[in-house]
């Protein structure tokens, strides 16, 4: 693989997944009932930010404004609390913000399959209680996972999309995933690149299970094969997460804007209900 996550850190599609990452957690941990986290790639946990790296067009320009963005403020906390001294050089992942979000009783399972990152995984995680990182495929390793026994929980699909049948193996593990745990919430992030590509995941997603999707667009979409922003799909979204998102990322786009783009940002919600249901049965008698 490719994928260089410690390059990649703290960049803009890390901002807009974590953000609704934060936003779903912060709504589950309303109930008392217990909650596992499966994440299906997790990286490394943290990261090191240098002086180069695709965060200075992230998370870097959030960074002097963090205490003026509401709707954001759970998040950039976080990432505040791993820089004490208020210079910018750390950047939590997806498993260190959901382990500072989750309740210690709740389960966590994280899912990496290189294992120098696993490695690096397990020592950023530390020894969390109902903690397991998993050294093998996400995708697998997800359906002997569901249905958890906690019963509540939010699973995160997040691959790197370098494979190229990653499209269909994450469509065929979406649907899959809601069948066999129809309560569980599914957040997957995806790269708005490839329009054709995104409308056949949307198609195929439409009539099986009830979700929103977001795109965060940080440029003009103008039919070239280039990175425009991030989609996000929630699978069975809790109530009000849907609009906290939309005005959550309506705060980052302005910050968010590419320069090649002019600063032009467009923010898009589309939701779908799901399978529609099946008809009462009557008998004569």
């Amino acid at each position: 693989m490719n994928y260089d996550h410690q390059y990649h850190a703290g960049n803009t599609a890390d901002c807009v997944k974590h953000l609704a990452l934060s936003l779903t957690l912060q709504t589950l941990v309303r109930k008392d009932s217990p909650l596992a986290y499966i994440e299906t790639h997790a990286g490394a946990g943290r990261y090191a930010l240098g002086t180069q790296g695709e965060h200075l067009q992230g998370v870097s320009r959030l960074w002097a404004d963090r205490r003026s963005l509401p709707h954001a403020g759970a998040w950039l906390k976080i990432v505040s609390n791993e820089n004490a001294d208020g210079t910018l050089r750390h950047y939590p992942g997806s498993p260190a913000l959901a382990a500072a979000l989750l309740r210690p009783t709740d389960r966590m399972v994280l899912c990496e399959e290189q294992p120098e990152v696993a490695t690096r995984l397990r020592k950023a995680i530390g020894k969390r209680a109902h903690t397991s990182v998993v050294g093998e495929d996400g995708y697998r390793t997800l359906f002997g996972q569901i249905p958890p026994p906690e019963k509540r929980g939010l699973v995160l699909i997040d691959p790197p999309f370098e494979r190229r049948d990653e499209w269909e193996r994450l469509t065929d593990t979406l649907i899959r995933a809601y069948q066999r745990w129809p309560q569980g919430v599914y957040l997957v992030w995806y790269p708005v690149k490839i329009r054709g590509t995104i409308t056949r995941l949307w198609q195929a997603l439409r009539e099986r299970l009830p979700a929103f999707a977001c795109e965060l667009l940080q440029m003009p979409e103008e039919g070239r094969e280039q990175l425009f922003g991030s989609g996000l799909i929630v699978v069975n979204p809790p109530w009000g997460l849907r609009e906290a998102l939309a005005a959550a990322l309506t705060e980052l786009g302005p910050l968010l804007s590419a320069p090649q783009g002019g600063g032009l940002w467009s923010l898009r919600c589309q939701g779908w209900p799901g399978p529609a249901p099946k008809p009462p049965v009557h008998f004569n008698g």
